[in-house]
């Protein structure tokens, strides 16, 4: 591992500017490799002048993980719990994440509410390998046949218009996307040698190929502006795809790209539509041995369908930017080879609905999801891993609660967190 040099040094230094508290969410998805390597550049990004081998001392930096033990494992990589790799990068993971001392459970379900027993109770079960066939049965109503048969072929209309289709494997999520209308194929501005055959992840989120068309249900790939509500992951829908002066589609990026966004809150571009946004071009460096490759392109993907990982962490239901969530939650041998993966996909539901109310769930018309699957069991000795550590880090919370318990009652803390809660960004 070695310290970073020269402008990529400058760049790190820049971007960790001001930086007090690293805060990271789905830490599931946080391996030892990464792990390693996020502590060791944070190490080197504070700020020290030109002295890139001078590294931070201890206490200079907090950082604070969030996140669900039972949600899915790191992809590429190995659980900080569970690494065999040698490598030194995760060697060096394994060892910060030892060195966390404290811990806090949180205790209450939000996303689902007080009036939804039966599915809290369901995906408690789901999340602990201990599925019943009474649970399973309940779960079977949810097939896309049978809620034809309850609720009407209007339910099943209202899911595939508004409802987020997730697979297992980004090739089915793919087939569902260019199944749903025409779509125009946009192909990236690219500078480099490494710039066409980089996948997004290292692009900032941008694809070297991205297709679009009128009415299309997109996300948005990156952060453009949080505080209104245009982040990574924001849906909206196509209005219409401008081109200037003449350009062609064939052969040039859309000027802009006219997206509504139901999340979004800032000033209006288009008085008569204020959830109208212009969606244009950006541009990013890519994370590649180079360090000088760079990709242009809009920054959207197609939004009918998602794999499982990348809806880990959304909320699905009345009142979001999808309604509905329909599952196809992959074979035994999935599930074995990314444990969480069913309990993940299923929790994202706030609601399963009842003889009045839509339920914000269906489980996929393709597959039969039998008590088989529904009841299947991990123990691999990745799972077993996994459950000591929540028994670990459970001990570690109580050492943190009593350690900490006066701050229970301490004013100053109680009205720092009333004053958060109640913070509204400026425009």
């Amino acid at each position: 591992m070695n310290p970073p040099e020269g402008i990529l040094g400058e760049n790190l230094q820049s971007n960790c500017d001001g930086v007090k508290v690293l805060l990271v969410d789905e830490r599931s998805l946080i391996g030892a490799t990464t792990l390693g390597w996020m502590e060791f550049m944070c190490r080197y990004g504070m700020p020290n002048g030109e002295n890139f081998e001078k590294s931070l001392g201890e206490g200079d930096f907090c950082s604070c993980f969030f996140g669900d033990d039972v949600h899915l494992p790191p992809v590429l990589d190995s659980p900080v719990f569970n690494s065999t790799s040698k490598i030194p990068a995760s060697l060096h993971g394994v060892l910060v994440w030892n060195e966390f001392n404290c811990a806090v459970n949180l205790q209450n379900i939000v996303r689902q509410g007080n009036n939804e027993q039966q599915l809290k109770n369901v995906l408690l079960a789901l999340r602990e390998y201990k599925t019943t066939s009474e649970h399973a049965h309940w779960l079977q109503m949810f097939q896309w046949h049978n809620l034809k048969q309850s609720h009407g072929e209007s339910l099943l209309k209202r899911m595939s218009a508004n409802g987020l289709f997730v697979f297992p494997t980004h090739q089915e999520v793919w087939t569902h996307n260019k199944s749903q209308f025409p779509i125009a194929r946009v192909n990236a501005v690219s500078s480099g040698f490494h710039s066409k055959s980089s996948e997004s992840d290292r692009a900032g989120g941008l694809q070297q190929t991205l297709y679009l068309c009128k009415s299309a249900k997109v996300m948005l790939s990156v952060n453009l502006c949080v505080p209104f509500g245009l982040f990574n992951g924001a849906i909206g829908n196509i209005v219409d795809i401008i081109y200037l002066n003449d350009k062609r589609p064939d052969d040039s990026l859309p000027d802009a790209v006219m997206v509504e966004f139901h999340s979004y809150t800032g000033p209006a571009f288009i008085e008569q539509n204020p959830k109208l946004v212009p969606i244009v071009p950006v541009e990013r460096k890519l994370d590649c041995s180079c360090n000088c490759c760079r990709r242009k392109q809009i920054p959207l993907r197609l939004g009918w369908a998602s794999t499982i990982h990348r809806c880990q962490g959304m909320t699905i239901g009345k009142g979001e930017p999808n309604s509905y969530i329909v599952i196809n939650p992959g074979t035994r041998a999935f599930e074995s080879r990314t444990p969480g993966a069913l309990f993940v996909a299923l929790s994202r539901a706030k609601s399963a609905g009842n003889d009045k109310l839509d339920p914000d769930f269906a489980w996929h018309p393709s597959v039969l999801v039998n008590e088989d699957r529904l009841c299947h069991v991990v123990t691999t000795p990745t799972v077993k891993a996994r459950n000591n550590e929540i028994e670990r880090i459970s001990r570690l919370c109580i050492q943190t609660k009593n350690k900490y318990a006066s701050l229970e009652n301490d004013q100053g803390l109680l009205h720092f967190i009333e004053q958060s809660l109640n913070f509204t960004p400026e425009e």
